[in-house]
């Protein structure tokens, strides 16, 4: 959650960060008309297989997760570990057989150093692959108490380990199987200086003209105050006002016991508003806007103390994996990808167009972007070759999705 901070730096550091802090909370309030608009299902009855999905949520892997991102000595954007982190999160999404996995680069303004990426993690859609539902968690963490980053610790556990967690389980659980609309799980960096990262991918998807159907936010969902039940407080704008529903509807159906309610934090901000003003819907279950971990931006900010219900934090991730699973139009179990799979692509670098030359018959070929967008889809007539025309795409770097009867191959293409 980004919130100002006790801030103990440099006049010159102090300066920049208060700065990209209230950028990053003024333009909360100014969301962009919608790119897209989109209708949201009507729940009616539960889903078995939903049901059974978010029945296998497990609380274990979740604590598991939020402990071994606690164990660096701190997450912050500006730190040495925090590339460990991001190197982590990768190694997860793809034992998890997730069809994609990049960085997406960006960049901390007035801070040269630079810091780790957005990590992006992509089921590719059967049906309609340029519609997308993406869900994410930033995973940096922040304290302020002491000026060298690399030696203030910084947990982390509720603010924000345990959203990370949180999608780390939705993939783990639904990257098995496909969906007719492509599913993006995500982790931002530098949210914790005015949301930085989603800020940066979610211009660049409106910039690319990204079809995302809404995104879903978890950012703290582990801490209950004493004498209090479970719940789910629900931040969004008026104009995701069809989205707020579609979450309500599917919670009162799932959970009828558990309260939700829309509200609004006093301070700070959330990745969901990166979203908002890049022309997104985009809405963020919080665990209490009143009474929220007091432990947060400290050292306390520990799995026990901060993180103090797990159940909570297993209640929000099933409610995010039922949430993403319904509207990305969840069919049965994929194909598992088979590297076995022989594909050459040639020439590559490739300037006027590329040959796809498989072992077994093609089935199809997707042209992607680095943001996970799909550009063009070949639905091939048997075969095993398959020419693409790449004088139409600009020069850079694509990604390329080969289906055959046998698996699935991912590969990089460059277009001069």
């Amino acid at each position: 959650m980004s919130a100002p901070p006790r801030l103990k730096l440099g006049s010159m550091k102090k300066i920049i960060i208060i700065a990209l802090l209230l950028v990053g909370g003024f333009a909360a309030f100014a969301q962009a008309p919608h790119i897209y608009e989109h209708d949201y299902p009507v729940i009616a009855a539960e889903d078995p297989q939903i049901r059974a999905l978010m029945d296998s949520v497990s609380l274990d892997s979740i604590q598991a997760n939020i402990e071994h991102l606690c164990s660096y000595h701190t997450r912050r954007y500006d730190s040495r570990f925090i590339y460990d982190v991001q190197d982590w999160l990768v190694s997860r999404y793809k034992s998890f057989g997730a069809d994609t996995v990049m960085l997406h680069d960006f960049e901390v303004p007035y801070f040269e150093q630079g810091t780790a990426d957005n990590v992006i993690a992509v089921k590719w859609g059967t049906t309609t692959p340029q519609e997308f539902v993406v869900c994410g968690a930033h995973y940096d963490s922040w304290n302020a108490d002491g000026y060298d980053p690399d030696t203030i610790r910084s947990p982390g556990a509720d603010d924000n380990a345990s959203g990370v967690a949180g999608i780390l389980e939705t993939a783990r659980l639904l990257s098995p199987y496909t969906f007719d609309r492509t599913v993006i799980f995500a982790n931002w960096c530098a949210e914790e200086i005015g949301l930085v990262g989603s800020a940066a991918y979610a211009h660049d998807c409106a910039e690319q003209r990204m079809d995302i159907v809404a995104y879903f936010n978890l950012d703290m969902t582990g801490y209950l105050a004493e004498g209090s039940d479970i719940h789910v407080n629900l931040m969004y704008t008026t104009q995701d006002s069809l989205l707020g529903d579609y979450t309500k509807n599917f919670s009162h159906v799932y959970f009828p016991e558990m309260r939700i309610w829309q509200d609004w934090l006093a301070w700070g901000d959330s990745d969901y508003s990166s979203f908002n003003r890049n022309g997104y819907p985009a809405i963020h279950p919080f665990e209490d806007v009143r009474d929220s971990s007091p432990f947060i931006h400290t050292r306390e900010d520990v799995l026990g103390l901060s993180v103090n219900n797990l159940e909570q934090s297993k209640r929000f991730t099933e409610l995010n994996l039922g949430l993403v699973a319904t509207l990305a139009g969840i069919n049965g179990y994929t194909v598992p990808e088979n590297e076995v799979v022989k594909v050459a692509v040639y020439p590559n670098p490739a300037k006027e167009s590329v040959t796809v030359l498989a072992d077994d018959e093609l089935q199809s070929i997707v042209v992607a972007n680095l943001l996970g967008q799909t550009l063009s889809h070949y639905p091939t007539q048997g075969g095993t070759q398959l020419v693409i025309d790449t004088n139409s795409y600009p020069s850079g770097v694509y990604l390329l999705k080969i289906s055959t009867k046998q698996g699935i191959a991912t590969r990089r293409l460059v277009v001069w």
